[in-house]
């Protein structure tokens, strides 16, 4: 009982809400084995992004529905890739992840909110390829937010 109150701890982490996604990511190829040694390093890290590029790499793939269903805290170290097909997926998963993580990565459907949500200052790099969800309203306000999110040096 006490166990499903401590958050399950990762240092990469992709979270879906799609079978066929789920499926492929999860699928380990040579390439990709060797991608995610080389990641390790601060150096080849940021060789492999570029100036101005996230390539994410993860370690574990979890479903939506697994973390709902069990009610476990995610805990994120360095890595989140999130990619959900709709809002209310975004919706259902997000109260359950924390931690400092400083790579945000997010594809499918978001709202606007949901991507504050995720934001904390801890998040230095950042790559939103999703379509998002904003009100006319707040036009103003979330490109200011995205301009002062990659005016750093180590921000991106």
């Amino acid at each position: 009982m006490f166990r499903s109150f401590c958050p399950r701890a990762y240092d990469q982490i992709f979270i879906t809400d799609q079978p066929i996604v789920y499926k492929w990511v999860a699928r380990d190829t040579f390439l990709f084995e060797v991608f995610k040694f080389l990641h390790q390093f601060a150096f080849l890290r940021y060789l492999l992004d570029g100036d101005c590029n996230v390539n994410p790499m993860w370690q574990t793939v979890l479903c939506i529905d697994e973390i709902i269903e069990r009610k476990q805290q995610i805990y994120v170290e360095d890595t989140l890739i999130l990619y959900c097909a709709s809002i209310n997926a975004y919706q259902k998963v997000i109260p359950f992840i924390c931690g400092p993580y400083t790579r945000l990565i997010l594809h499918g459907n978001i709202n606007f909110h949901q991507v504050l949500r995720l934001m904390h200052p801890g998040v230095k790099k950042i790559r939103i390829n999703a379509n998002i969800e904003i009100p006319p309203i707040h036009y103003d306000y979330f490109a200011e937010l995205m301009v002062n999110q990659v005016q750093g040096i180590n921000s991106r």
